[in-house]
């Protein structure tokens, strides 16, 4: 995947926008992942990402969790991905500043993200209590409101992708998910590390705020306060 923007270096470490800074960018996200899901997200080789991760290990960027066989950042690489992150996002070219380009796609993604979650809820719960998931009719009846949001968040994806094509990868995630769900497979709807239709929801949203320089706390306070 050719990339023509310039690198930059950490010691031996080449960390440019492409496999290598891919790789650090899904990481810092999840924290802490095993490789599958790192694959999934960065869009390369299984075997281009675990050798990406391992020079991310080599320069102390991520350690591995030999026994738990789990990736996991470290707090240099946390400071590397964010100066990375930043180089890449407030660099100007001739069609402007990244940050202001997202922005957009963002304010639209927000209102969404309030019906998801209300959403959610009405999946897990019905009248105070655990939907046990036994009404068929109504699980439908979420599905298909799911398979609604689902289309009117792609094309903000769309717009975040036009900016970073890194972001692609949710559209994808999330129509997997929905497909998975469609098919039976409940656990795709919120279900927890499963790339659910919720984990990958998350995970966008998570990407957006790092990428905005947003915290969640500042989010919330700015979108309840009169």
């Amino acid at each position: 995947m050719p990339d023509d923007r310039p690198t930059t270096t950490t010691g031996d470490a080449v960390l440019p926008d492409t496999a290598a800074f891919d790789v650090l960018h899904v990481l810092a996200l999840k924290g802490m992942a095993a490789t599958d899901p790192l694959v999934t997200g960065s869009r390369y080789a299984r075997e281009d990402v675990l050798a990406e991760l391992e020079k991310l290990r080599a320069h102390g960027l991520a350690s591995h969790l030999e026994r738990r066989g789990l990736w996991r950042v470290t707090p240099e690489g946390r400071e590397r991905h964010a100066a990375l992150l930043d180089e890449d996002l407030t660099g100007e070219d001739v069609t402007g500043d990244a940050r202001d380009r997202l922005r957009p796609g963002y304010e639209l993604f927000l209102p969404l993200n309030d019906r998801f979650k209300e959403l959610c809820t009405r999946w897990q719960l019905r009248d105070g209590v655990t939907n046990d998931h036994t009404d068929t009719a109504y699980d439908r009846a979420r599905f298909g409101e799911l398979g609604a949001l689902h289309e009117e968040t792609v094309p903000v994806v769309d717009l975040l992708t036009a900016v970073r094509p890194r972001f692609g990868r949710y559209r994808l995630g999330l129509t997997r998910a929905l497909t998975r769900l469609r098919t039976g497979e409940q656990q795709a709807f919120t279900g927890v590390r499963c790339d659910s239709y919720h984990d990958v929801w998350m995970e966008l949203h998570r990407d957006l705020l790092v990428s905005l320089r947003i915290e969640r706390e500042t989010e919330e306070r700015t979108r309840t306060s009169p």
